[in-house]
């Protein structure tokens, strides 16, 4: 009988993680991290039951997002009612996208 012990079937390095030639940022080799990138810029959050939530993202930590909403108002959200979150990602500096007819 071989026994495997760590429960890593065949799974091999899963510390660096990309995504079309961009770097994603990990945590301590476990999977991939979104959070830091979308850290002070605005966000919209929808929950499980449907409703949208828009504000800019001030902090996180393993349970919670805090989120800035506006009118001097924070909002803290716990990340098991999140079903997705929408951003824009910003163009690189130096490439103006032109659009033609």
């Amino acid at each position: 009988m071989s026994d495997n012990v760590n429960g890593d079937d065949g799974a091999e390095d899963r510390g660096s993680a990309t995504k079309r030639g961009s770097k994603v940022e990990t945590k301590g080799g476990g999977p991939p991290q979104f959070l830091p990138k979308i850290l002070k810029r605005p966000i919209m959050i929808r929950m499980m039951d449907g409703r949208p939530i828009k504000g800019v993202l001030e902090a996180y930590n393993d349970y919670e997002l805090l989120l800035i909403v506006g009118q001097g108002k924070k909002l803290i959200v716990f990340k098991g009612g999140i079903s997705s979150i929408e951003y824009e990602d910003d163009p690189e500096k130096g490439k103006v996208e032109v659009k033609r007819w």
